[in-house]
């Protein structure tokens, strides 16, 4: 939820998150549920009980980040948690339905991405931002590798630093593997502790996990590394 990557591939594109937070904060490890009927696949949050990632057997895919454009004074008390904002997007046909309905007063700012990949070849990918005052909805390139940083625990300058840091990578990657993806999210790269990809600081907060989807045609593959137990998942989509 706090570092996303985005890297188109011949088949379709590899999508993966740094999951950024409390070591103390209870995570179910991803599996199947029947939301919306449908069947959606994510890790759960045990305390507000939605997720930061998650992906169906309709092809659709949301990955969420917390904060919108900068730093925001966090309320005592929001009205839903915005990883239940996240599963409701499973309940829209259409993204621009969602994009256009969904009531957000009360809701901490977030960034959310959302991805149609009925057709690998076709992907439509719209970024939507809550600032708590209006939607900011954009249209993401889908040709070009992209990377997200939380704006809750990453200042601009921080941001600008993780950026060209991917952007050097993609130079000496031209093609990535999904191994080689992976790798990126699983390791520090000289900067600071605090804002390195994989981060840590001294309140407890850290790099507790890695989500990457990979899709391929019509299949997907859902592989989820649990830094703190030392596990790996690994999920295929449809079973």
């Amino acid at each position: 939820m706090c570092t996303v990557t985005f890297i188109p591939t011949k088949a379709g594109f590899t999508l993966t998150s740094n999951r950024d937070e409390q070591s103390s904060r209870p995570t179910l490890s991803p599996k199947k549920y029947l939301l919306y009927n449908q069947d959606l696949y994510f890790p759960k949050d045990k305390i507000a009980g939605g997720t930061w990632i998650a992906t169906s057997n309709k092809k659709k895919t949301a990955c969420l980040l917390n904060g919108a454009f900068e730093r925001h004074e966090r309320k005592n008390k929001y009205i839903k948690s915005r990883g239940l904002i996240l599963l409701e997007s499973f309940s829209y046909n259409k993204t621009e339905d969602f994009v256009n309905d969904v009531q957000l007063k009360g809701v901490e700012p977030f960034t959310l991405l959302l991805l149609n990949h009925e057709n690998a070849s076709d992907i439509k990918f719209t970024e939507l931002r809550w600032d708590e005052k209006e939607k900011h909805i954009k249209k993401i390139n889908t040709t070009s590798p992209q990377i997200w940083s939380s704006a809750t625990l990453y200042d601009t300058d921080a941001i600008q630093k993780r950026e060209e840091l991917f952007e050097n990578w993609i130079k000496e990657h031209s093609l990535p593997e999904n191994k080689d993806i992976l790798n990126f999210h699983n390791k520090k790269h000289g900067l600071q502790e605090s804002i390195d990809i994989i981060m840590k600081r001294e309140n407890e907060l850290m790099t507790l996990s890695i989500s990457q989807l990979i899709v391929k045609h019509q299949a997907l593959e859902y592989i989820y590394l649990d830094l703190i137990e030392n596990k790996e998942y690994f999920l295929k989509i449809p079973e």
